[in-house]
């Protein structure tokens, strides 16, 4: 008969330790389940499991220094809130800033670029009658250089605005005098001396105006008065 080999002794295998299913199900961290499972390792493997089992993760009085560190962890992400929030608030002032640069980028040069416009009105205002074809093609070539101009200004939103008859508006008007004109209310504007400019939804340049006091003219306060004293000599 064949001798059989005797085997080595097997060692007896760790206690295998399954984390309960309800304590992941009760919503407890990663870390909370990894503490108890650590926990009932260390007691299977000293054999004092069934004894003294581990708590539940999430039960009984936190420790000192576990509290501490929660309040410190507490206390950063409401630091780190506050920045988010803040460099979010700056970043969009930011870019508020930038496309307002950007969309009136040009308002420098346009407010220059009046005063040629100005001077080609002007010099438009003093053309003389065209009396030959010389004078009456330099007048011409004038008013569509004026004309080419207007062109250009409408195409990036640089436009004249109405002043006369209009409201007296501080946002729009700059008044030059105050005038008693018959038949007009006060803060009437009665005269334009300089014409006004918008350039997109901003005012490129206010319009220079004569506004009306409201008052009636001294030639007919003085006809009034005359006539009133008139009256009462007559009734006297």
């Amino acid at each position: 008969m064949k001798k059989e080999k005797k085997r080595p002794p097997v060692a007896d295998a760790p206690p295998v330790v399954e984390l309960d299913q309800t304590e992941a199900a009760n919503g407890f961290s990663l870390q909370e389940m990894a503490d108890a499972l650590g926990a009932q390792m260390e007691q299977a493997r000293d054999g004092q499991s069934e004894e003294t089992p581990a708590p539940a993760p999430g039960k009984g009085p936190a420790a000192p220094a576990d509290e501490e560190t929660r309040k410190k962890l507490r206390e950063l992400e409401d630091t780190v809130k506050q920045l988010v929030a803040e460099n979010r608030n700056q970043k969009a002032r930011l870019e508020g800033d930038f496309r307002t640069k950007m969309k009136y980028a040009n308002e420098g040069f346009f407010r220059e670029f009046l005063l040629v416009k100005d001077d080609l009105e002007k010099a438009l205002s003093f053309a003389p009658v065209a009396d030959d074809e010389k004078t009456a093609a330099f007048v011409d070539g004038v008013r569509h250089l004026n004309s080419a101009v207007d062109a250009i200004l409408k195409r990036y939103c640089v436009e004249p605005f109405e002043s006369l008859g209009t409201p007296f508006d501080p946002n729009l008007h700059q008044a030059m005098r105050m005038a008693d004109v018959a038949g007009k209310g006060p803060n009437e504007i009665t005269a334009q001396y300089l014409k006004g400019w918008r350039y997109q939804d901003r005012v490129l340049r206010p319009a220079m105006v004569e506004v009306a006091s409201g008052n009636a003219p001294a030639e007919e306060q003085k006809e009034i008065t005359t006539e009133t004293n008139d009256t009462e000599g007559s009734n006297g």
